[in-house]
């Protein structure tokens, strides 16, 4: 930045500085993109490019949103804010709707964007992103035909290649976002988009929905370590709170809740409901029904007041689970009937699923609804082709004696090719109860020592770990007694080195 300065014509000089700002939010470098964005608005050069300009604007939001400055966001979102800068209408009131859009103030950016349309039609580039921002915000608040529709439109034929991948990029994430796998693989087949090129986060997402998950791992683990915690919005938190899943789904909850605490921010931010229901999700599984009821509410009442609907189905169909687990029926068919409405509202094969789910736990195994919805869950897993979701469905239904038994042997592969041990422990618990042999008993031993070990290594107590795998503290403290004699380990201490080492700890330790 300080050699670009020194570039004696000022029109030259401030594209540069965009393009090197520009460069500098592409290597993760925010600072130094939010440095040169502001350089820019606050005094561009005399007849520097509209469009130019505009990328200015868009910049300094964007980087303040990386940065997580949400404080100076809320002032973005201001028209105060954008008073008094020599900017064009279109740099003012597109960046005054990225900065409400990054914060997901959807009601207010909707409303602005409708009371500004006659600004927003002065180019191709600028009509086609009022078009996107519309889209999104609409869908976010319940209103999901306009993005749906737009689905099936081609690319618009005068925008720049680089405005067109962009607006490729946002669509794409949103579809993974909302799990709707095989619309984003469509439109990566129809606009000709290359995955590996593709951001990070978008990739994560893409081999997390396809049950890839050492390869999302890889790519949260530097995402997490470069401070890019955050998704394009909607759905700001989706990184952390789908790598928090893989974590409990592989029996590490503790690991698990310091991510999501780690995430955390300040309540003016954007929305941190996905987070909520990640962390619902850690309680549960550590049998803390009470405080997971807590969290799913603070999510659905802060959605409530931002008019959002994305997200909420995980909100209501945990908390619906939770009711019931709870021993409060009326509560829970509450939560039921409302995730009916938005699953007929949002027209969502996920939102679907989990009606259908959530509706043949809560009315029990000796319900004729509860057995036909699991068959219609059971065949729409398999359509939408994601490994978790359609093995924890093929679980679901065999338990509830809504499809053959043998559904469970298809699921604890699924859940074995994915590493989610800890669900493929409960699924050998389920064979057995159905009187069916559980394939590899050898390596399902090695399994079940290697996750006892994990949770020990999580710092569980014998009375949490009983909680985790649904056993009583008994038999928990007769598994770590068999473990140790067939290790040779003496005690916890040395297990837990053992699975922080990268030690295998099964019988061929000893």
């Amino acid at each position: 930045m300080g050699a670009v300065r020194l570039i004696e014509e000022q029109y030259a000089r401030d594209l540069a500085i965009l393009r090197s700002g520009q460069a500098a939010f592409g290597c993760g470098d925010y600072r130094t993109a939010r440095t040169a964005a502001e350089w820019l608005v606050c005094g561009p050069a005399e007849g520097l490019d509209p469009q130019a300009v505009h990328e200015a604007a868009t910049l300094l939001v964007a980087s303040a949103a990386a940065g997580q400055d949400w404080q100076a966001l809320s002032r973005m979102g201001t028209a105060l804010w954008w008073e008094g800068l020599p900017l064009s209408a279109m740099a003012t009131v597109s960046g005054r709707v990225q900065a409400l859009w990054q914060l997901e103030k959807w009601q207010e950016a909707l409303a602005l964007m409708l009371r500004t349309e006659r600004v927003w039609q002065a180019t191709p580039a600028s009509r086609a992103l009022l078009a996107l921002f519309r889209r999104v915000a609409e869908y976010v608040l319940g209103r999901p035909d306009r993005f749906t529709r737009a689905l099936a439109l081609p690319e618009e034929p005068d925008l720049p290649p680089s405005k067109a991948f962009a607006f490729n990029i946002a669509t794409f994430d949103v579809l993974l976002g909302i799990g709707d796998l095989r619309a984003a693989a469509n439109l990566l087949s129809t606009r000709r988009m290359n995955l590996e090129l593709l951001p990070q986060h978008n990739r994560f997402l893409w081999h997390h929905l396809n049950g890839r998950w050492d390869e999302a791992l890889a790519l949260a683990r530097r995402l997490l370590v470069d401070g890019g915690a955050l998704n394009v919005v909607p759905g700001h938190h989706l990184l952390p709170a789908r790598t928090a899943a893989i974590l409990l789904a592989q029996g590490r909850p503790t690991s698990a809740d310091r991510l999501i605490s780690s995430v955390r921010g300040p309540v003016n931010g954007p929305l941190e409901h996905i987070l909520d229901h990640a962390e619902a999700e850690v309680l549960r599984t550590l049998g803390e029904l009470g405080r997971a009821e807590e969290v799913l509410q603070r999510g659905l009442r802060a959605a409530d007041e931002r008019g959002s609907f994305y997200g909420t189905d995980e909100l209501l169909a945990s908390l619906a689970e939770v009711h019931a687990e709870a021993g409060h029926p009326d509560r829970a068919t509450a939560c039921l009937e409302r995730l009916d409405r938005t699953a007929e509202q949002m027209n969502s094969g996920r939102t679907r699923l989990l009606h259908l789910l959530t509706s043949g736990k809560i009315l029990g195994p000796d319900s004729p609804e509860a057995r036909k919805h699991l068959h219609e869950a059971v065949d729409l897993a398999r359509s939408r082709s994601q490994p978790f979701e359609t093995a924890v469905t093929l679980l679901a239904a065999a338990r509830a004696n809504a499809g053959p038994a043998t559904l469970l042997h298809e699921a604890y592969e699924r859940f074995g090719e994915m590493g989610a041990t800890l669900w493929r422990f409960h699924t050998r618990t389920a064979m057995r109860e159905a009187g069916l042999t559980v394939p590899g008993r050898r390596h399902a031993t090695a399994e079940n020592e290697h996750l006892l070990a994990t949770l020990l290594a999580e710092g569980l107590s014998n009375r949490q770990i009983a909680g985790v795998l649904r056993l009583s503290e008994d038999a928990v403290a007769n598994r770590l007694s068999r473990l140790f004699a067939r290790t040779g380990m003496r005690s916890r201490t040395e297990v837990v080195t053992a699975v922080l080492t990268g030690t295998q700890v099964t019988t061929n330790h000893h």
